[in-house]
């Protein structure tokens, strides 16, 4: 297993980038996360793309990466903190700069949508941090949020004892067959979920399955799946058709049939709880 590649802690005044990779961050997001880094003891730098919108992306994609890359760049920036999820990082990953995130390893840190980023680092041989994005931070546990800045000024994984990827099940499912999914061999993969119908996300353990990703992953530590829809009048559809099958129903059919070892309730995810967990 190749030799992971921890960002260097953050000390006292540290510089962190706030950027907006996927959906548009407003003025007030910025506001809001910049005093909090400063209360924390940060320096907070916002790359001039973060107040772009160019429909719900926070403006084109070049101007995205140029920020990520600018941070990247900078030896003096040693987080880059993302603003929002939703959609849009997929988009970037052509246009990263690799070899800067290997000179000057970064913190990238987020979740949901920012699973592709983390794929993209940790295939860089880079660790990364799954944590609450910005415009999550007011709804997560405390000491979730605690535990995040206390990962960043150590520069260490706390109590994690295991060698974790992934995040985002419908993240994960769009890189695959990408030079982008993250190194799987050896690794207890992260799975979560919001928002999403019953049978899709079948489809997509489905080919996560095929694909021959349970064989060779350590395990699957199962996250948050909330806010999901069925197939029924109470989901916007003309007739009722239930999909049939619970969450715990699916894991055991397409992961635990395979002989892959499943750790249930892990407190990651859209739900209050989003423990940070470094990974690569």
């Amino acid at each position: 297993m190749n030799r992971l590649h921890l960002p260097p802690a953050l000390k006292q005044g540290a510089r962190v980038a706030l950027v907006a990779p996927a959906r548009y961050a407003s003025a007030e997001l910025l506001k809001n996360a910049e005093n909090l880094l400063i209360s924390w003891g940060f320096s907070p730098v916002i790359p001039p793309q973060s107040h772009l919108r160019s429909g719900q992306f926070g403006g084109d994609d070049k101007s995205r990466a140029a920020a990520m890359n600018a941070a990247f760049r900078n030896p003096d920036i040693h987080a880059v903190w993302a603003m929002r999820g939703g959609y849009g990082c997929t988009r970037l990953l052509p246009l990263l700069d690799g070899d800067a995130m290997k000179t000057h390893p970064t913190w990238i840190t987020g979740f949901s949508d920012i699973t592709a980023l983390h794929g993209w680092a940790n295939r860089l041989g880079v660790a990364s941090l799954h944590g609450p994005v910005a415009s999550t931070i007011e709804v997560t546990n405390s000491a979730d949020v605690e535990e995040m800045k206390e990962v960043w000024m150590s520069g260490k994984c706390g109590a994690q004892t295991k060698r974790v990827v992934g995040g985002n099940l419908s993240v994960l499912y769009a890189l695959l067959g990408t030079p982008y999914m993250p190194p799987l061999e050896g690794r207890w993969l992260l799975l979560e979920e919001v928002d999403e119908y019953l049978y899709h996300i079948d489809r997509m353990l489905v080919a996560l399955s095929q694909a021959g990703v349970f064989d060779v992953v350590a395990g699957v530590m199962v996250g948050s799946f909330t806010d999901l829809r069925d197939n029924t009048k109470a989901h916007g559809q003309a007739v009722d058709n239930p999909f049939g099958m619970t969450i715990q129903g699916m894991v055991e059919e397409h992961i635990m049939s395979r002989g892959c070892a499943v750790e249930w309730d892990v407190p990651v995810g859209h739900g209050q709880r989003n423990i940070p967990l470094v990974l690569g």
